[in-house]
């Protein structure tokens, strides 16, 4: 059957076409023009911190952010597997930190927590929700932290407080390094607090990530932060993600055994300077190079936190998004060739086929 719109202009041109002969003119005649439109597919539903995706489920409640040790004496750490998002940051010492964002799932344990630093308060506010960490160097860095606008749970000054209950001493190892958070009865007591944004652009088939299209071989990421403290990291074609590994070979697990993994790998090196007397990294309002790891492959790209509070774009080429797998993210900031914070010297990034890596600057 044929629609209304259709019948109504083969009259027109049947009478056009009448009127035409009576005149004696030659017909000119053309086929009906079909207009394509195009179609409009919907974006699907993803979770906002691992793409994965969501079907009628709906994601609610805020992310928990928590400060984790990472050194010798703090790890095996409890929980950090479960982590959506981690960022790894160089702390004082020449050592890293760990901050831990938590959605998916939060853990009934989370530790050891540790205190905060300046950069959290450029990285949180992106994420929304809570911050959990132990305390501050002194005064003035809280008041950086509590800058951020978000909802703070420190452990120094939660005394008398609701939140207060919600930390306590692990007897799994000695000061300061036992000092840990009722992390999912944190998230039940903050439950109304909204829901992270999406932080990245994600594709749910691997091979379709940026870095499989595009990128090089990466089966092997090693980045170091200082001399003593490389992230190391092997990428693991049975799981699709990368497994972490400590420096001298053994697997990087979580307390309860769990090997730490991610499904993507950003690697970005801004510049660290002192900041209240503790090496900080500048990264909101940054726009750098970055390089990004998925599926066993790495691509180079744009790393760009201009717009403070929004999430972090990644783009590459002609500012093409960066597309990344579904699943866990870790982002790793070794410091910038440029860095001026007392006793840091530039990182440095090497990657290729296990044990044929090759190193890169960005």
């Amino acid at each position: 059957m044929r629609s209304p719109v259709r019948l109504s202009a083969a009259f027109i041109l049947l009478s056009a076409l009448t009127l035409t002969g009576c005149a004696g003119e030659p017909l000119a005649t053309e086929p009906d023009e079909v207009l394509e439109v195009a179609e409009v597919v919907p974006e699907v539903p993803r979770h906002p911190l691992t793409g994965v995706e969501l079907g009628s489920a709906i994601v609610s409640g805020p992310s928990i952010a928590v400060k984790i040790d990472n050194t010798s004496s703090g790890r095996p750490q409890v929980g950090i597997a479960s982590a959506d998002i981690v960022f790894e940051e160089l702390v004082e010492g020449g050592v890293t930190r760990y901050l831990a964002v938590f959605h998916t799932t939060v853990p009934d344990e989370v530790g050891p927590v540790r205190s905060g630093r300046p950069q959290d308060a450029g990285i949180i506010p992106a994420l929304g929700g809570v911050f959990v960490f132990s305390g501050v160097g002194n005064s003035n860095v809280r008041e950086i932290i509590r800058g951020s606008g978000l909802q703070l749970v420190e452990h120094d000054t939660s005394g008398g407080t609701e939140d207060a209950p919600l930390f306590f001493r692990s007897d799994r190892k000695p000061a300061p390094w036992n000092l840990h958070i009722k992390a999912a009865e944190l998230f039940a007591s903050y439950s109304t607090l909204a829901a992270p944004a999406q932080q990245f652009d994600f594709v749910s088939d691997l091979s379709e990530s940026t870095a499989s299209v595009s990128g090089e071989d990466a089966e092997s990421v090693r980045v170091i932060f200082s001399k003593g403290v490389e992230s190391i990291w092997q990428w693991d074609v049975t799981t699709g993600t990368y497994l972490k590994f400590l420096s001298n070979g053994n697997p990087d697990v979580d307390a309860d055994g769990t090997q730490i993994s991610a499904a993507n790998l950003i690697i970005f090196t801004p510049n660290y300077f002192d900041v209240e007397g503790l090496p900080s990294a500048k990264i909101a309002g940054v726009r750098e190079t970055a390089l990004v790891a998925t599926g066993g492959k790495l691509v180079g790209g744009v790393f760009d936190a201009t717009v403070v509070g929004e999430p972090i774009k990644l783009t590459h080429g002609d500012s093409e998004p960066v597309f990344l797998g579904t699943g866990k993210t870790f982002i790793l900031l070794p410091p910038g060739a440029g860095s001026a914070a007392n006793g840091v010297t530039p990182g440095s990034v090497s990657y290729g086929p296990l044990g044929a890596e090759v190193s890169r600057s960005i």
